[in-house]
């Protein structure tokens, strides 16, 4: 699936001793029934228990004035994320310790399923934690230690989309937490299937706008649905109430208007109780991790900067692929190009080593990140 100018490109189960018990704290609110309708990405709802998003195939970013002071309807986007991730989500210090068991399928844009497997989390703290992932293309087992990160099994680290396989039930605004510097959001209000819905945009506070958005149900602050990075929409459905927080357990991404990850949770509970053992990393684990990862995705904020392009190159369809390395305050410290017209290549390594990126952190420490970045230029 092509992505918009001047982006990125980018089942066992663990038995263990860990005391588990399982749980739903309080009473569900009544905004937070099974009784919801279905929210799906699709040209028109088939039946009236669906609501219907027609999916994204494409992007207008409008070239837009400075609008942040006194945008209509303006937000206050740190106070507003920090609020709405103790509302949605796991991600969270102050909850008791949970454990979570989630499957995930991967598909093509030709709807083939091109990946599997089942990720799950112990958590007992920022630094107290176990996170595995057992599919057909990733094994390996994360330990969170005072001492820092330990891996068993495969050390290579985990792509973006398998991240996003946790993010976006642990952490659904994982994407909204990466535009806090130099975005401001504002409420509006969006319908579907003649279903209205209460939404938030993030946007750019000049130059070109960024289309992400969370939308809730009326009145209340359950998450439904997000027009995040690229062309992702993400619906959540089978809303649950888990200590106190909304829990989907049924999550559908698209890309392009085209089914790119189904997750579902199996199972989420609390541990009854928490043996230190449990989150000690064997002896075979690596670690401390050091100070620099590759593999990984992060977002610039400010990719919105592109390259001048040689006249001779302007009319011309073509990509860039670069090797670059973002500091540990995540600015760029190298950028080379490796593939595409050479004669483009400068352009774009002048560019992005302008891009500023959040900074990559590792049980709260930023690390050095060496990741590819590919600009297209259509």
């Amino acid at each position: 699936m092509p992505k918009p100018t001047g982006t990125l490109l980018i089942s066992l189960l663990i038995v263990s001793s860990l005391g588990l018990v399982r749980a739903q704290d309080g009473p569900t609110s009544p905004a937070q029934t099974k009784d919801l309708k279905k929210v799906v990405v699709a040209a028109q709802a088939k039946s009236d228990a669906l609501i219907a998003i027609p999916p994204s195939t494409s992007v207008s970013f409008p070239l837009i004035a400075d609008k942040h002071a006194n945008a209509r309807g303006a937000v206050d986007l740190a106070s507003w994320l920090s609020k709405q991730e103790a509302l949605n989500g796991l991600e969270s210090a102050d909850l008791r310790p949970w454990h979570i068991v989630m499957s995930y399928d991967q598909f093509d844009e030709d709807g083939d399923n091109i990946h599997s497997g089942i990720y799950e989390e112990y958590w007992a703290g920022v630094r107290k934690f176990k996170r595995s992932y057992k599919s057909d293309d990733l094994n390996q087992t994360d330990y969170a230690t005072d001492k820092g990160l330990y891996r068993q099994g495969e050390q290579k680290w985990p792509s973006r989309t398998q991240l996003q396989v946790r993010a976006e039930v642990i952490e659904p605004f994982w994407y909204g937490a990466t535009l806090l510097q130099g975005f401001h959001a504002r409420n509006i209000e969006r319908i579907f299937s003649g279903y209205k819905f209460q939404c938030v945009a993030i946007e750019r506070n000049s130059g070109i706008s960024d289309p992400t958005q969370y939308c809730f149900e009326p009145d209340s602050s359950v998450l439904r649905y997000n027009r995040g990075w690229g062309w992702d929409q993400t619906v959540y459905n089978r809303i649950e109430s888990f200590q106190g927080r909304n829990l989907a357990r049924e999550v559908d991404v698209t890309d392009g208007g085209h089914r790119y990850l189904e997750l579902r949770v199996k199972t989420v509970e609390m541990l009854a109780h928490v043996d230190d053992g449990d989150f000690m990393p064997p002896a075979d684990a690596v670690g401390p991790l050091g100070d620099r990862v590759s593999g990984v995705f992060l977002q610039p904020t400010n990719s919105s900067i592109f390259p001048r392009w040689p006249a001779s190159l302007r009319t011309q369809h073509f990509a860039v692929d670069l090797e670059i390395v973002i500091g540990k305050n995540g600015h760029v410290i190298s950028a080379q190009a490796v593939s595409g017209p050479p004669e483009a290549y400068k352009a774009c390594e002048d560019a992005v080593r302008k891009w500023v990126f959040p900074p990559y952190l590792i049980l709260g420490k930023p690390v050095e990140v060496e990741q590819k970045v590919t600009i297209n230029n259509n």
